[in-house]
């Protein structure tokens, strides 16, 4: 049996690879917001989505304050003008 099961999600990664991860993530946010509340989940997801922003900066191997900075910047520069 759990052969089987570990089988089945070998495939389903393998060739269901994005439904699999989308399903996953929508089920743990929409969990989230059932015991949490919305806006608790949506700060757990942010912090999350900039823990990705910074691993993948770390992972090219960029200098991560120096881009954080230049990106605030940036966004600083759009809205005033």
């Amino acid at each position: 049996m759990k052969e089987n099961f570990k089988e089945t999600i070998r495939i389903l990664w393998e060739v269901h690879r994005g439904k699999l991860c989308g399903t996953v993530l929508g089920l743990l946010i929409g969990a989230g917001i059932v015991c949490f509340g919305f806006w608790k989940t949506f700060f757990v997801f942010c912090c999350g989505a900039v823990g990705l922003f910074v691993g993948t900066q770390m992972d090219r191997g960029e200098f991560v304050a120096g881009s954080i900075a230049d990106r605030i910047s940036d966004l600083i520069n759009r809205f005033q003008r």
